[in-house]
């Protein structure tokens, strides 16, 4: 392009002087030239099209191989790294980091690589034409590597280091939205955000580093750059004029190609951020793709024997975890568990029962001693092999996203995947039934194709975990371990599961852990556990008749050694069968499931979806700048410092334009007048670059202040609004916790982007457009306003086109992406459950599939976005050519002067060349302006349960609750037809403890939610102390009571930082310890060596199932709750632990109104009421003894339990 323009240029300075005799000759030379410019934008648009198309799918390729790769390297990994790094980042890892190479790859590179390209270019060209004075020229280019080689050296470990503290936060985030019950129930929301905000304000700190280095970079860059042009063309008027360069046109084509080299580093200026943060990105990416595994799941390695007996023997066994290291957790454990015999482990929570399991499946390695299955060392055993074999049933089950009959093919092996589908349901229904999950399953909306959900929240614990029981026995593995895995179940529920898992097991070698005895009476073998060691052992006779502390154990839960009740025997003989005959499978099974998943069927296209997790936002990217800006007072100042220096630096290019078509017009003539005139603008044009030097310094450093700044406010105020919605909000599968914590990345990055670099480059594109228009105008209104009229609507029609186009592409790849977000970040939160069933390779194949379909659509709508962009980047070589034929028959006709005819054609294409670059930010513009529009349908989102003027401030009074229900009424509001509360009527007196109980999904817990006021009934009020609780506000409301759940999360922090979790104060020390010894965790704790700091680990997984109960049960006594919830509080406990918590739990139900959920019907024998409930329903209440006396349902749960009135 140099050539043709020098040529050009030639072309009209030769009008000046032979204008009478060569003015045809000319003409048509012009004519000549312009058709090479016509050349030219054809070249550059099929060269473009396809240049663009080619790196953005090669981006779009790489980016996915990267995440495929990430999570396979992830999956691969120990479960240890888990242990320590948490998984709760996965999404942000996966989405943030992934966007940020993508976004470094595709079109920031593919720019940045025509900017160098134009530089190198340039100088090549410059080389041929006058080798002396482009050798002079370069001499800027070590100045500029140097600048920019030392600045993004510096600015990657800083990169670095961010994305460790997001991915930290991200961890907490993740645990938070996965259980927002419980940061409900605690008013724990300010809590979570203020240990979200501490790794944020890390965040924010680190990041103030980079805005004096951004600084530099731009300042440099742009200072020899245009400091080289200056040289340039003082340089080239000296050899001009010494006639060492003959041709004007030459010099032209050096001095221009010195210009394009020169401008065309704000070409991939701006880019140098976002390839500095695709580099760290993909360095944390890499940090684990090249970690190594010494338990790798998807290695081939290891022996692969044809048959498993399932004789295991364990030797000399010692472990400690190695987040613990100094804490034993085994010590020369032996253990000998025959083939096809069942063999039990009891003993207290902490005594390392649950550890042997993680070393059977080979999730950890033992610090000593060995584990042998049928003779083999497991350590030299395939381990995908291995865990085919030994399948497990937790006691706090796991399921994924997708359909019940899903779930259940999850526990397929080897052919069974590949049998046909109906040969498949088969083994599902089979399994399923041998589970007791048939007769519900069966009753729900689709059947087997009922799609659960994130989590499956809308099934009770019990349903789950029968569902789990079917999955676990499906594929008829060798070896079973069930570690509580009958805890969740009602004593029907367990009763029918038992005498299935009792059946599945004949034959198997199984290995049952347990907490209650009943459950384990029948093992082949019992092994009572201490401190990590096997201290008696035997069957139940042998180890009553030793009456050691196995015994103590059996006597603790009042069961004698045939089962039945100790104290006072009770002739219930005669009616067992009689009374469980009549609790058939609809008992256990109830349609309240039914009801809670209605939304989540196989058709969920059809249903009807609450107004408020429908996003309504459409606002113009425009309107969104305006509200951000008009939101941050505090940055006004920056954006003034940033204004200022874009005007003046925008200024420079109409300047520019000047003093260029200055010095081209002091190359007409060799004399001393012409020699002053070049030095003077040569000068002019380095004290422009001085000027640049200070306004891009500003640019740079304010730029990434404003980038810094609003990353960390729209990050901590997106977890805040997430966390203040209410539960139908987190009900609705869109958002899930994986697509949300991906969100809480992704959502502040496209604003900050373009907020900070992106609008002040934007400023500075709308100035140069101005500038250099209304100067090209005022030069010569003909040529002027001809080139703008027809070069900018060109540009911007060709780019608003595109614009459209990408926003249509990004709303659909923002859907698949969470989609795949969810998915990734789903199964590894549930790495234990992915690794036990050996899915890591399903799990890769799903997510290969989301991802191939994403990058399908992106490839298809890049052919045909591209079109109109590489229109837009082409447009201005029409525009010059253009100039040049109407600007040469005006200077021909002598209406302008060469000198006038080059001011307004260089301004002009100034201009134009700023437009096209606007349209090369399009996509960043686009995913800003959704990112933005999500935050504000953030805030239109009105709860139904939040604070409003009639209830602000208020909160119940009295020193113990009366609660009432009076004729509720409840549907889930996406299928407001399904009533899963019926009609329900009751009266809790002050102080006294209730209970409900009843089959598995009858509408417990939704009660208990309820009264929380997680939801609000559609008939009918909730009453506490006379007041109907819709008169509270919820916060305040809240405040007085405390839940403890079945499954209690632990959140990333200390075990102080989760036992405080529930205050609006920091607790003393002496608090904590007396809520921890109610709990009977005291002593454990104080044993650990960092003590209350101990830290709880991702999730909690530094602790047993049981630790990490009483760590909650000890977050709930710690608030002296007026109303204490207790959700089965006590069945993750052992005999003793449980003795002792229950114990803590009735003295304070002596203070306080109690009520409890609760399968294990010996926990809610002394309470004051107890309401079974049925299909939503009460169908009986009394005390204890009233209800056995009725001999009704309570009485069979009862006698399921051989439970008597004791």
């Amino acid at each position: 392009m140099t050539i043709v323009f020098g040529s050009s240029t030639r072309s009209v300075s030769s009008y000046g002087s032979s204008r009478q005799d060569h003015n045809e000759a000319v003409t048509q030379d012009i004519n000549h030239l312009v058709l090479w410019f016509v050349y030219l934008f054809v070249a550059r648009f099929v060269c473009g099209y396809v240049g663009t198309l080619c790196i953005c799918t090669a981006a779009v390729r790489t980016t996915k191989a990267l995440r495929k790769r990430f999570l396979e390297r992830l999956l691969r990994q120990e479960i240890t790294h888990f242990d320590v790094e948490g998984g709760g980042s996965v999404a942000s890892q996966v989405t943030t980091n992934g966007n940020r190479i993508h976004l470094g790859i595709s079109e920031k590179l593919y720019t940045c690589a025509i900017g160098i390209s134009m530089f190198f270019s340039a100088f090549v060209v410059a080389l041929v034409v006058q080798w002396k004075l482009a050798l002079i020229t370069m001499s800027i280019v070590p100045g500029i590597i140097l600048a920019c080689g030392a600045c993004v050296g510096a600015i990657i470990p800083i990169e670095a280091k961010l994305g460790q503290l997001y991915s930290q936060a991200g961890i907490i985030a993740q645990d938070a939205l996965g259980s927002m019950k419980t940061i409900l129930a605690f008013g724990a929301q300010g809590k979570i955000v203020s240990m979200y905000d501490e790794y944020l304000r890390a965040a924010h700190r680190v990041g103030k580093k980079k805005a004096i280095i951004f600084g530099v970079l731009f300042a440099s860059q742009t200072f020899f750059t245009l400091a080289g042009t200056a040289l340039a063309f003082w340089e080239g008027a000296r050899l001009y004029q010494s006639g060492e360069i003959a041709d004007v046109g030459k010099v032209i084509t050096i001095i221009l190609s010195v210009t394009l080299g020169a401008t065309s580093v704000l070409f991939f200026l701006p880019q140098l951020e976002a390839i500095a943060n695709a580099s760290s990105a993909a360095a944390e990416l890499f940090f684990i793709i090249d970690k190594p595994s010494t338990l790798d799941p998807l290695s081939s390695t290891g022996n692969r024997p044809e048959t498993c007996t399932g004789d295991i023997e364990i030797n000399d066994l010692s472990f400690s975890y190695p987040t613990r290291p100094g804490v034993p957790v085994l010590h020369n454990l032996n253990l000998k568990m025959p083939a096809g015999k069942t063999t039990a482990l009891v003993g207290p929570s902490g005594c390392g029962k649950s550890t042997i399991v993680g070393l059977l499946e080979q999730w950890y390695q033992p610090t000593s001693g060995q584990i042998f299955i049928d003779g083999q060392d497991i350590a030299d055993l395939n381990i995908n092999w291995l865990r085919s074999q030994v399948r497990l049933v937790q006691q706090e089950p796991t399921l994924f996203q997708g359909s019940i009959a899903d779930n259940v093919a999850k526990g397929f092996v080897g052919m069974q995947k590949t049998l046909p589908d109906d040969s498949q349901r088969q083994l599902i229904q089979k399994a399923c039934k041998d589970a007791g999950a048939h007769g519900f399953i069966q009753q729900l909306p689709h059947g087997y194709d009922t799609q659960l959900g994130e989590g499956a929240r809308m099934l009770s614990g019990g349903q789950r975990q029968r569902i789990a029981i079917a999955r676990t026995i499906v594929s008829d593995p060798r070896i079973l371990l069930f570690d509580e895995a009958t805890s969740a179940l009602d004593s029907r529920a367990e009763k029918t599961v038992q005498a299935a898992l009792d059946q599945v097991s004949i034959g198997k070698t199984t290995l049952i852990i347990a907490h209650k005895l009943a459950t384990v009476m029948a093992a082949d073998n019992i092994a009572v556990m201490v401190n990590g060691s096997v201290i008696e052992q035997g069957n139940h006779r042998e180890l009553i008749h030793r009456d050691g502390l196995y015994a103590a154990m059996v006597r603790a839960q009042k069961l004698g050694a045939e089962g039945t009740e100790d104290a006072a025997q009770v002739n219930v003989e005669p009616h067992i069968h009689e009374n469980l005959k009549t609790t058939k499978e609809k008992d256990i099974n109830v349609p309240s499931a039914t009801e809670r998943l209605n939304l989540l069927n196989a058709n969920d296209k059809k249903l009807a979806v609450q107004p408020s997790t429908v996003e309504t936002i459409h606002a113009s990217m425009l309107k969104c700048a305006f509200i951000i800006l008009a939101e941050n007072s505090n940055v006004y100042l920056w954006y003034f410092l940033l204004g200022l220096s874009y005007v003046c630096v925008g200024g420079t290019y109409a300047i520019q334009a000047v003093l260029l078509s200055r010095l081209i017009g002091a190359f007409n003539e060799r004399n001393a007048t012409a020699r002053h005139d070049a030095n003077f603008y040569s000068l002019m044009l380095f004290v422009l670059a001085l000027a640049n030097l200070l306004g891009y310094f500003c640019i740079g450093m304010t730029c990434n202040a404003l980038g810094n700044t609003f990353t960390y406010r729209y990050r901590k105020e997106m977890l805040q609004r997430i966390l203040d919605m209410d539960q139908d909000f987190f009900d609705s599968p869109e958002n899930a916790s994986g697509s949300l914590t991906a969100k809480l990345s992704s959502v502040p990055d496209a604003i900050e982007e373009i907020m900070s670099q992106n609008l002040g480059l934007l400023m500075n594109i709308v100035i140069n457009i101005i500038s250099s228009s209304v100067l090209g105008i005022a030069y010569g209104w003909k040529l002027g306003l001809t080139l703008v009229a027809t070069g900018l609507p060109l540009v911007v029609g060709s780019g608003y086109i595109r614009v459209r186009l990408d926003q249509r592409l990004e709303t659909t790849t923002e859907r698949q992406y969470s989609k795949s977000a969810s998915l990734a970040t789903e199964a590894i939160m549930s790495i234990r459950t992915v690794s036990l069933l050996t899915l890591e390779s399903a799990v890769l194949d799903e997510y290969s599939k989301c991802l191939d379909s994403i990058s399908r659509d992106i490839v298809r709508s890049l052919v045909v976005t591209l079109f109109p962009y590489s229109f837009s980047q082409s447009a201005e070589f029409l525009v010059m050519g253009l100039g040049f034929w109407y600007g040469s028959r005006l200077v021909a006709s002598g209406e302008y002067t060469s000198q006038q005819f080059f001011t307004i054609f260089i301004a002009i294409i100034f201009g134009g060349q700023a437009a096209a670059q606007f349209f090369t930010w399009t996509t960043s513009i686009t995913k800003a302006t959704g990112a933005a529009n999500y935050m504000l349908w953030l805030r239109t989102i009105r709860n139904t349960v939040r604070d409003i003027p009639e209830n602000g401030g208020k909160a119940p009074q009295d020193s113990t609750f009366h609660v009432a229900l009076d004729d509720v009424q409840f549907s889930y509001r996406q299928r407001k037809a399904s009533h899963v509360i019926q009609g329900i009527s009751l009266d809790i007196e002050p102080g006294k403890f209730a209970a409900f109980v009843g089959s598995s999904g009858c509408g417990k817990s939704t009660i208990i939610s309820l009264i929380q006021r997680f939801y609000d009934p559609i008939s009918g009020r909730i009453v506490v102390d006379d007041y109907d609780i819709r008169q509270f506000s919820p916060s305040l409301y809240r405040r007085s009571m405390s839940l403890v759940q079945q499954e209690p999360p632990l959140y990333l922090g200390s075990v102080r930082q989760n036992v405080a979790l529930g205050l609006d104060y920091e607790p003393s020390a002496d608090e904590i310890h007396e809520a921890c010894r109610q709990a009977n965790i005291l002593d454990f704790v104080s044993s650990l060596p960092e003590g209350l700091n101990t830290p709880c680990g991702p999730h909690g997984t530094h602790f047993s199932g049981g630790q990490r109960q009483r760590i909650a049960v000890a977050r709930a006594v710690i608030r002296r709750p007026r109303l204490l919830l207790l959700d089965e509080a006590t069945s993750a406990l052992d005999t003793q632990s449980e003795r002792a918590v229950q114990a803590a739990l009735d003295g304070a139900v002596l203070t306080r109104t109690t009520i409890a959920v609760a399968h294990r019907l010996s926990t809610i024998k002394n309470a004051d009421v107890i309401f079974v409930i049925e299909d939503g329903r009460i169908v009986e209440q009394g005390t204890h003894g009233e209800l056995l006396t009725l001999k009704g349902r309570y009485y069979a749960m009862c006698l399921a339990q051989s439970f008597g009135e004791g």
